[in-house]
């Protein structure tokens, strides 16, 4: 179906293509594969958008690059699960004129929560093994009428209910940095993949630090939007949101403007900004109030995660802010336990709901270990529980809501250490829900507070570790602030800077 030019999409482009944002791009026509695997090393999605409006080279051309990229670094990292090259190739017959904001740029779609028709979408679980979507979902369409030629999927696991990408299924995905460490999950795929340049940008989702998490292991920009402020939000509580992984903040932002807006059917509607992310991103800040949370949880940080939230914290100040220490005091024991039930609970429903609609069993040829024990001990929760679950989040929102009205932005860790080494925070025998979940929190305890409340939040890559792991600082801001994130994160891109070095395993 030909690409329509949304009045969102052409707003977008036209910023992007406006006041010299793109002078790193050649207005001359590409003459050697050398040329073009350097431009696409210099360049994030903005500038490879750039390229093809100004005919420096062909949308064939930079899928081309972007497929010998994957299939360079794969083996090693196992980031891109799914191949649609061909299909991706046969994409771009068909749509011989792309329009949009990022017409023409190669994009990794994560495995898990979309629908790209004619493809398998499995979770990283056998129990989607060759069901194919009949039709492309809502955020699917959105990304295509942005231009955007899919050419694959990437790693996750099984149901996205890990905070590490290490399936039965599709294996572990391993971080470009190191080998043997994890990527994060439960979007470790994708933000592997932009990690070792095999994209500027792909596809990831939330529903517990998921973005935040990989981006953070993997040294790139993450950002988790606002509750329901782009579409396949999953599950009742709508812990979970889609967005992507990216090199530039630029390039989130710009995304954002063309995919944001509501779903029909959603229960939740979140506003959006007057005049778009991107140009918030362009535009310089007010002078804001920041709460530094480093107690709650209370955990022992890791001295190089730490280093990185000060170093953040001072280019904060520098940039004219005003930093403090202070707490939102939330009780985290007792927003584990409410997360555990609502997500166990919805987890195993939507399981067996799936099983019925697939005529599928669940049993240990469909699912993991750790996800059968989801489903046993989900079945078991009352609706009286979930209500009480459900209540408790509804008061940990209003006491977030209230933060947010004195301070603007809350910066604290996004993990308490660097990634991990694959196979430690991976369910074991003898685990019950509360003993994995306790495990993996003592990597990733400060992002589930965003999820249950519904609020923005980006992980931003500020340094490595002195094992050479990146590390990452975490802003927060309150319900549809997104723009304001934003515009802070960029300032902070240009001000800290960013990590700009190259994981070991690359493709540049």
């Amino acid at each position: 179906m030909p690409n329509q030019l949304t009045r969102r999409s052409f707003s977008t482009a036209a910023l992007l293509s406006a006041g010299g944002l793109t002078a790193g791009c050649s207005s001359l026509p590409v003459t050697a594969t050398s040329d073009l695997a350097a431009l696409y090393s210099r360049s994030d999605a903005t500038d490879l958008a750039a390229l093809v409006r100004n005919r420096s080279v062909s949308a064939l051309e930079l899928l081309d690059e972007a497929i010998r990229r994957a299939e360079l670094v794969n083996p090693e990292i196992n980031a891109v699960t799914a191949k649609h090259y061909e299909m991706a190739r046969e994409y771009l017959k068909t749509n011989p004129e792309l329009d949009g904001a990022f017409a023409g740029v190669p994009f990794l779609l994560k495995d898990l929560g979309t629908r790209l028709e004619g493809t398998v979408t499995s979770g990283g679980s056998n129990l989607l093994n060759g069901i194919q979507a009949p039709a492309d979902d809502v955020l699917v369409k959105r990304y295509k009428d942005a231009g955007l030629v899919i050419f694959g999927k990437t790693n996750t696991p099984e149901f996205g209910m890990a905070l590490t990408t290490e399936s039965y299924l599709l294996g572990p995905c391993r971080n470009p940095w190191n080998l043997e460490h994890s990527t994060g999950g439960s979007s470790g795929g994708s933000a592997a993949a932009v990690a070792a340049g095999v994209v500027p940008v792909a596809h990831a989702t939330d529903g517990g630090g998921s973005i935040r998490v990989p981006a953070s292991a993997c040294g790139v920009f993450g950002f988790k939007p606002t509750r329901a402020l782009t579409p396949r939000g999953a599950g009742p509580s709508m812990m979970s949101v889609s967005h992507v992984v990216s090199r530039s903040v630029r390039d989130s932002a710009a995304m954002l403007d063309v995919t944001a807006g509501y779903e029909p059917g959603l229960p939740f509607v979140s506003p959006e900004p007057v005049g778009g992310y991107l140009n918030a991103a362009l535009s310089k800040p007010r002078a804001l109030r920041v709460a530094l949370v480093m107690n709650e949880p209370d955990l022992q940080v890791h001295p190089d995660v730490a280093s990185g939230i000060m170093r953040t914290a001072e280019a904060l100040e520098s940039a004219g802010h005003t930093v403090e220490l202070a707490s939102p005091g939330v009780d985290f024991e007792k927003m584990n336990a409410a997360q555990n039930t609502l997500m166990l609970s919805e987890f195993s429903q939507g399981m067996r709901e799936l099983s019925k609609l697939l005529g599928r069993p669940l049993d240990s040829k469909t699912l993991e270990e750790a996800s059968l024990m989801f489903v046993a001990e989900g079945k078991d929760i009352t609706a009286t529980q979930y209500l009480e679950a459900y209540y408790h989040v509804q008061g940990l929102t209003q006491k977030m809501a209230q933060f947010f009205e004195q301070w603007d932005l809350m910066l604290s860790p996004v993990t308490v250490t660097p990634a991990p080494k694959l196979g430690v925070i991976t369910e074991r025998p003898g685990d019950d829900t509360l003993s994995y979940t306790t495990r993996f929190r003592t990597y990733s305890a400060y992002t589930p507070l965003q999820n249950l409340t519904g609020v923005p939040a980006a992980s931003l890559p500020v340094g490595l570790s002195s094992e050479g792991l990146p590390v990452a600082a975490m802003l927060s801001s309150g319900l549809g602030k997104d723009a304001l994130l934003m515009s802070v994160s960029a300032q902070l891109e240009r001000g800290l800077p960013f990590i700009t070095q190259r994981p070991p395993v690359n493709s540049y």
